[in-house]
């Protein structure tokens, strides 16, 4: 068995290897950027609510005291 490895020199312009990387590096972004916006959404979410659970307490203290 040989450990031979065959390689492949493929010749591109400089301008498409530009676009090429480019277009990896949007995608990798897009990816990131969506992953990042639904973090926020669940943080954002969590500290509603927690904010809404506070204001309830405070209401129902409020609410007792008038009784």
């Amino acid at each position: 068995m040989s450990n031979s490895v065959a390689k492949k020199t493929v010749k591109i312009k400089e301008s498409h290897l530009v676009d090429l990387i480019e277009g990896i590096v949007n995608e990798a972004v897009a990816v990131k950027k969506q992953e990042w916006i639904s973090e926020q959404a669940q943080k954002g979410n969590t500290l509603l609510e927690g904010k809404i659970a506070a204001l309830e307490v405070k209401l129902n203290k409020l609410t007792k005291g008038k009784k």
